[in-house]
């Protein structure tokens, strides 16, 4: 089962500055690392809506079809409520597919598919494969937030170890997800109280500090800490942090981002 990602960051720091900060606080890194990152697509929600009816269809298993509806039931508003009776007489899709009148084919119809494709926008689900030190981890992360937005108590993340790279990418890939990037980014990592405190510089980004903790309470705290103000922290992914500095990672041409020739300077300096 998926446990709820709390976490925060504050963009744009000082790398110096936040780490003298904490060695004058006695808190001294429980890690430095570069870590490999490498991101795997699923289907969309209308490419995954179209496939679990197939197989109810065709092998009578709707076991993937009633996931899926349960998944995304919380992104549904009244008018697509008020879509989904137009089609099915009723205001739930779980309820049609376990009524006795049920017909899959009638799933199938334009405005359903029109309605999942519109779900699409407020829905986000991804798989992060990832290797920091000797540890590789591939961890599936999940907005259930009901508008499906990035907010400090809408993600879900499962995390589970893996032996190393290779073997996480071809267990993936036999799942049939497919490869989207690969990343590469400097960690240094702090434990206080109960938060986790980590300075991370990607490439082409300024260094931001990230929290995450088991409440909003200690994650501030841990902010304040740092000197900072509550009003500071941002929740938002780093898909987005790229965004408002003008970068769409889902380019083409950016599948692998590496440092620069300064940025790699500039990262042996964070990690004396």
């Amino acid at each position: 089962m998926g446990q709820i990602e709390r976490e925060i960051k504050l963009l744009n720091v000082d790398v110096m500055k936040i780490k003298n900060t904490l060695h004058e606080k006695g808190i001294e890194p429980k890690g430095k690392y570069i870590q490999d990152v490498y991101t795997y697509d699923l289907l969309t929600v209308d490419g995954f809506y179209k496939k679990y009816i197939d197989e109810m269809i065709n092998n009578n298993d709707n076991r993937g079809f009633l996931k899926l509806i349960k998944e995304i039931k919380p992104c549904f508003d009244k008018e697509d409520i008020k879509t989904i009776n137009d089609v099915l007489g009723c205001d739930d899709i779980l309820d049609y597919i376990n009524s006795s009148n049920c017909d899959y084919n009638n799933l199938l119809s334009e405005k359903l598919i029109k309605l999942m494709e519109k779900t699409e926008d407020n829905f986000s689900k991804w798989i992060r494969l990832r290797q920091t030190g000797d540890e590789t981890t591939i961890t599936i992360k999940k907005i259930v937030d009901s508008k499906g937005e990035y907010k400090l108590d809408a993600v879900e993340e499962l995390e589970f170890n893996v032996p190393d790279i290779e073997t996480g990418k071809a267990f993936l890939e036999d799942l049939g997800y497919f490869f989207a990037r690969h990343q590469i980014k400097m960690r240094i990592a702090y434990d206080y109280k109960n938060t986790e405190i980590v300075i991370d510089k990607w490439p082409m980004l300024n260094p931001y500090v990230e929290i995450e903790g088991p409440t909003a309470d200690e994650i501030n705290e841990a902010v304040e800490m740092l000197g900072y103000n509550v009003e500071d922290a941002i929740v938002i992914n780093t898909d987005d942090v790229y965004l408002k500095a003008g970068i769409d990672i889902y380019d083409n041409e950016r599948s692998d981002l590496s440092y620069s020739e300064d940025e790699k300077k500039e990262v042996a300096k964070y990690m004396e």
